[in-house]
């Protein structure tokens, strides 16, 4: 990407409401020549702002002690210290303290954050296809990491007054969904006749190191959603779905024809294509709509789609595909915290072949 680029990225960066901490350190990065070419080391496609961050999280987590960690709640709990006019000087200082082993993080990580929220996307497409079909629906994930979200079914699920899925399940998530009667019967999905995910580098979840890079990547601030990650790994490492490592471009079309033929399939991705280098995408969407090759697919996609949802919040829109062409259907918050229905959520899905 390059100083220039990478610079940019942190000074234009919008979704970080949830914690003040990294809001602030944005505009300390893109200001800082050496912070700037530090990011740049990110892997190609990576967006700097999340790899930077989660890679000094994960110094702080791991232990190394330093006065930056005293801005951190998930290092030192209620007890942090707000930002204050010596913020960006002492994180300027850890990251040139640390250069060595930051680099070497963003040499070799990917930003996969899997934030267990959205997997009511998944349940959502799942509940959209029962209203209109009552065939077994293959589900595919794509970037899916470590495929939490693809355990979608066995999570217990709030959105407004109603609680659907496992009632006895470790992971409860919880979305804010005003007007949740816009949303389809939750409670109602069809058979799953096959899952599987596709990572360029899914992380597994019987390792350590894995596992504390995807904590990593929660930023400080939000520790519920820590605590629902933690949550969600310990249930699918006992039952880990299929996901297979690889670049959706390439083996989109191989993967796709290996599920079982003329059953719809559920294609969902969200928080992928913007970490997909700007020249790769046309690759990637065409990787993606092999999956229509085979069988009635609904596609999901929540991703950079900037959009104000109906009470005014400024968020991302997610877009369903069908044989009908795209559609925004709601607008959500990038973590899923809330869900916006709009009145295209309504119309119902198309099954057939894809325009």
């Amino acid at each position: 990407m390059g100083r220039v680029g990478t610079a940019e990225v942190f000074r234009a960066a919008r979704g970080f409401d949830s914690s003040p901490l990294y809001r602030h350190l944005l505009g300390v990065v893109a200001d800082a020549p050496a912070l700037v070419e530090l990011a740049a080391g990110a892997r190609p496609g990576q967006q700097p702002t999340f790899a930077l961050f989660g890679a000094v999280h994960q110094l702080l987590l791991d232990g190394v002690t330093d006065p930056l960690a005293a801005y951190y709640p998930s290092v030192v709990g209620a007890r942090a210290r707000a930002v204050d006019a010596d913020t960006g000087r002492v994180f300027t200082r850890f990251c040139l303290a640390h250069a060595d082993r930051i680099a070497a993080v963003l040499a070799t990580r990917l930003v996969q954050t899997n934030q267990v929220q959205r997997s009511l996307v998944t349940r959502l497409g799942l509940a959209l296809l029962r209203a209109v079909t009552r065939a077994p629906v293959c589900v595919v994930e794509v970037g899916c990491s470590a495929g939490l979200n693809l355990r979608a079914d066995r999570y217990a699920l709030s959105v407004g007054d109603s609680t659907v899925g496992d009632p006895t399940s470790g992971v409860h998530v919880r979305v804010e969904v005003p007007e949740a009667r816009l949303l389809p019967d939750l409670a109602r999905l069809p058979v799953v006749a096959d899952v599987v995910g596709i990572d360029l580098d899914p992380p597994d979840l019987t390792d350590a190191e894995d596992r504390a890079w995807l904590r990593a990547l929660v930023w400080p601030e939000n520790a519920p959603q820590a605590a629902l990650l933690a949550a969600a790994m310990r249930v699918v490492a006992d039952d880990p779905p299929r996901v297979l490592r690889g670049d959706v471009a390439e083996i989109g079309a191989e993967v796709a024809a290996g599920l079982p033929a003329g059953l719809p399939r559920l294609v969902v991705h969200t928080a992928t294509r913007i970490h997909v280098p700007v020249d790769r995408r046309p690759a990637f969407d065409a990787g993606v709509a092999a999956f229509a090759a085979g069988g009635p697919m609904l596609h999901l996609a929540l991703e950079d789609d900037q959009r104000i949802a109906p009470s005014g919040r400024a968020g991302y829109g997610l877009v369903a595909t069908d044989a009908a062409g795209s559609r925004t259907i709601a607008v959500t918050d990038g973590h899923l915290a809330w869900l916006e229905p709009l009145p295209e959520l309504g119309t119902p899905i198309i099954l057939g072949a894809q325009k």
